[in-house]
């Protein structure tokens, strides 16, 4: 019995995804199939590739250290090769898989759809989208995507293997019900006390899974809203603006997302600059597939694009500054 691909592509993604079971999701296979591959892959070396153990992290033996990093070399190489062959002898049949997050997705869509249509060079274009920028990158890595836009803070263990072109730096910001006062907010903030028909003020939403800036979003809170309890809990920011404009609570949001809210929700909020911290957006492509034409342009035209067309500044119309004292807003930095 010899190692095939499929083992390589298991292997892969288990330990991308840190566990069996997480390797579900990325390869849409059962988990006793998972470790059947497995098992078969560790039958024909005669060494096991993982430590197993309850309750433990992912941990690799030497020869599966060995093998991960043989696999990635492998599936890459294995990846170009199908991607040049279609290039070279069938460009009809070539594919752009373009993924990104849900605060980002309905801004750069339409983007990167077109500038894949005008270049004339695919067949099929495929938009996916993940909850966060992590699970973004780790199908670029498992190669169910060929590109994305994505936060930087995502791939920074990744720079070595992927060309990365930075968009723009995109705020975070505070939003607030509508319904709420000015002077009611910065009264609120000034005392630490929300007045009669200011209770939002004292909820916020928690968005999970984990975002990179969770830690300063919670420590903001407590520094300018000690009061406030994350009452309420969503996987997409989207879902936490939409019950910001319910009048129920606050949130912090990256003002990327606020384009593509429906003006029934952006007409029922107000947004603010609480000047404490940002995340920078980048476009990612694996850097082996800049040496074939098609997703060399795509690369430069998707950047140029977004730079010039959906920078960040384009949309500070919507933000205000916090009520409040000069230099108040600064205090979360």
């Amino acid at each position: 019995m010899r190692l095939n691909l499929k083992q390589l592509e298991v292997f892969n993604a288990i330990v991308l995804a840190g566990s069996i079971s997480a390797a579900k999701r990325t390869l849409g296979l059962s988990q006793p199939t998972i470790s059947q591959q497995l098992a078969k892959m560790e039958e024909c070396l005669g060494t096991q590739l993982i430590y197993r153990g309850r309750g433990e992290s992912l941990r690799l033996t030497a020869a599966g250290e060995y093998w991960f990093k043989a696999a990635g070399r492998i599936l890459k190489e294995f990846e170009f090769a199908e991607q040049e062959h279609r290039t070279l002898f069938d460009e009809k049949r070539l594919t752009l898989h373009f993924g990104t997050t849900p605060s980002l997705r309905g801004r750069f869509t339409e983007v990167a759809a077109q500038i894949a249509l005008e270049l004339g060079h695919f067949a099929r274009f495929d938009f996916d989208w993940a909850l966060t920028s992590d699970l973004v990158v780790e199908n670029i890595n498992a190669h169910l995507l060929n590109c994305g836009v994505v936060s930087a803070a995502s791939i920074e263990d990744q720079r070595s293997s992927m060309h990365v072109e930075h968009l723009f730096r995109d705020q975070i910001v505070w939003a607030v019900p509508a319904s709420i006062s000015e002077d009611c907010i910065e009264d609120t903030l000034c005392s630490g006390v929300a007045p009669p028909g200011c209770e939002s003020l004292t909820r916020y939403v928690d968005v999970t899974p984990e975002i990179p800036w969770r830690a300063r979003s919670d420590n903001w809170y407590r520094t300018m809203l000690p009061f406030a309890s994350p009452f309420f809990g969503c996987v997409t920011h989207q879902a936490a603006v939409d019950v910001v404009a319910a009048g129920l609570a606050t949130c912090h949001t990256p003002m990327a997302l606020l384009p593509n809210l429906p003006e029934q929700v952006r007409s029922r909020i107000k947004v603010y600059d609480i000047g404490a911290f940002s995340r920078d957006v980048v476009f990612v492509m694996p850097k082996h597939l800049l040496s074939l034409t098609p997703f060399a342009q795509y690369s430069t035209r998707m950047s140029e694009y977004v730079r010039e067309t959906y920078g960040a500044s384009a949309f500070n119309e919507h933000v205000q500054p916090l009520p409040g004292k000069p230099g108040q807003n600064r205090a979360a930095e």
